[in-house]
């Protein structure tokens, strides 16, 4: 690729050489520029221009590491946080007020980018390193423009966390979802691995669910997930739940005891999860895994019913 972008910016000219039209012309995917967000491997927008010789200037610090990182972006699809992605990358001085919802989705934008659970800082200090990466910035920019022409979805929040920065049926990897709530914050950032989380202050419990679970699973673990329809998802329970353990009579009691409970979808590990907004319980049997049958409040868009549905016999 380091050839055919010198070859594409001799042709063009270096002012015309753009992410978008660059894969456009040459017939790539964004994943051949960013392939791979992991590791040490070089990758991403700037960095490819930096190789072919198109960036003149002294490379920042954290510049490769940045450049790779926003691999990790790539299944944004929700507008507002295009929108911030975009803002965060093109303003020339900071903007003197941030509501919470703006500040929350600059922090998921911080932790999707620093990976590691380690690196726990306020979204402040993150938009501080940025600052001092030019390149970087303009590849935001780029970035964000991408993405949002290849996103349908409008901004609509989801029902029982507007105060978040979520948007119903956009795509999110669980520790914005976890940054979004409340759960990461700038000084607390642990490691989740549970597929449930209740949060006690909200009276939520967030349901992360694995459609096709055969990998990376114990041979024992056999949850059966899958869309029945648009607006019914069947869902089974953690091993441990029955209806006598405190999980699963907040599940049984739900139209009492003041819980609610969102569900968060993705067909294999690795992939984002969709916000696919509150559900309420329509049925349960079992014991030791409880299956249970969810009504959604909001109906899955076709597409993602067709995505859900499909894997029921994996």
């Amino acid at each position: 690729m380091k050839t055919e972008l010198q070859t594409y910016a001799a042709l063009r000219g270096l002012s015309s050489v753009h992410l978008a039209d660059f894969l456009h012309d040459q017939a790539l995917e964004i994943e051949d520029v960013y392939r791979t967000s992991t590791g040490q491997a070089r990758s991403g927008w700037t960095t490819l221009k930096r190789d072919a010789g198109l960036i003149a200037d002294q490379p920042g610090p954290e510049e490769a590491y940045f450049s790779r990182r926003f691999g990790d972006l790539l299944h944004v699809d929700d507008p507002n946080r295009l929108d911030t992605m975009a803002t965060i990358g093109s303003r020339q001085r900071r903007p003197q007020a941030i509501d919470v919802v703006g500040a929350l989705s600059m922090q998921m934008l911080a932790y999707q980018i620093d990976g590691r659970h380690e690196q726990a800082a306020g979204h402040e200090a993150f938009l501080e390193r940025l600052e001092r990466h030019p390149a970087i910035a303009a590849e935001l920019v780029e970035l964000s423009g991408l993405l949002q022409a290849r996103s349908s979805l409008g901004a609509h929040a989801v029902p029982g966390l507007e105060d978040t920065a979520l948007c119903l049926h956009a795509a999110y990897a669980a520790r914005e979802v976890l940054t979004a709530v409340g759960w990461l914050t700038a000084t607390r950032r642990v490691p989740f691995q549970a597929g449930v989380l209740p949060l006690t202050s909200r009276k939520t419990e967030l349901l992360f669910v694995t459609l096709d679970k055969s990998e990376g699973c114990h041979d024992r673990i056999a949850y059966h997930d899958y869309a029945i329809s648009a607006e019914r998802f069947h869902w089974q329970t953690q091993n441990s739940a029955g209806p006598d353990t405190p999980s699963g009579r907040r599940y049984l009691e739900s139209a009492n005891n003041g819980w609610q409970f969102q569900l968060f979808v993705r067909p294999r590990k690795g992939d984002a999860y969709r916000a696919c907004g509150r559900v309420t319980l329509e049925s349960a049997e079992g014991d030791r895994p409880m299956s249970l049958v969810w009504k959604l409040e909001m109906p899955l868009p076709a597409r993602l019913f067709r995505e859900f549905s499909v894997l029921r016999g994996v």
